[in-house]
């Protein structure tokens, strides 16, 4: 199942961000090795509203990148794809929460905190399992329910959104883990935007192993409490058919 929530939640109006001309700076860097492995990534944390482009510095806008994250609120955490210094101006290329799924543009490197991590979310969706991994290396590995053949899980590489929590519960139980990938085969879902999540499996009744959600990845209660305890903000989520 889609996120139900995401569903319903309004897009909140975003005002055009101004930023400065770059000016030269001796200290702009970024990371030597910035771009994501099996065995590390680094994530950004946003702390000043910016805007994002398709190129670093000049190119033409994308979005608005907040310091809370849209629709959940909280910290507004994104994954590290790239980095580079242009006329001294350090800037990254990270992955955008937006639709179509795997959409990115390049940011200012000093409206963002960057934080190196070794954690990464793999779900294989023809072994329909989710594996923890932490430095390259397998930690936890759990059975879940994918997409069904006409609402497919999207692939590609992700990141965890935001840890949410549903008061009273609904089909999708009480917690869900979202992530920042939007289903390629629905445009909108229950009048909202198609974001897909981790959820409790247990009530939809369908059993782990399975072919059967609109798009989300369902699992037990306990595997999803475990990845929403050890996977941040910003963690990479690699879907793989």
């Amino acid at each position: 199942m889609l996120l139900a929530a995401c569903a319903t939640a309004p897009a909140a109006a975003q005002e055009p961000v101004p930023e400065a001309t770059p000016q030269a700076t001796p200290e702009a860097s970024v990371p030597a090795h910035p771009r994501p492995t099996a065995r590390s990534a680094y994530t950004a944390r946003v702390t000043a509203p910016t805007v994002a482009r398709t190129k670093p510095g000049r190119g033409r806008t994308l979005d608005t990148v907040g310091t809370r994250t849209p629709f959940w609120g909280g910290p507004n955490v994104l994954l590290v794809l790239d980095a580079r210094v242009v006329d001294g101006q350090a800037y990254v290329k990270v992955l955008l929460k937006r639709m179509p799924a795997g959409s990115s543009g390049w940011i200012r490197a000093d409206r963002v905190k960057l934080e190196r991590t070794r954690r990464r979310v793999v779900v294989d969706l023809s072994d329909r399992t989710v594996t923890l991994l932490k430095g390259g290396r397998r930690t936890f590995r759990a059975k879940v329910i994918v997409g069904a053949k006409a609402t497919p899980t999207p692939t590609g590489l992700f990141a965890a959104d935001a840890p949410v929590d549903l008061p009273g519960g609904n089909e999708l139980g009480r917690r869900i883990l979202a992530i920042t990938a939007y289903s390629r085969a629905l445009a909108r879902y229950q009048g909202g935007i198609p974001q897909i999540a981790f959820h409790e499996y247990e009530q939809l009744g369908a059993p782990l192993g399975t072919a059967a959600s609109h798009g989300c990845v369902r699992m037990a209660r306990a595997t999803l409490a475990k990845l929403r305890r050890e996977v941040p903000r910003g963690t990479p989520v690699l879907i793989r058919p």
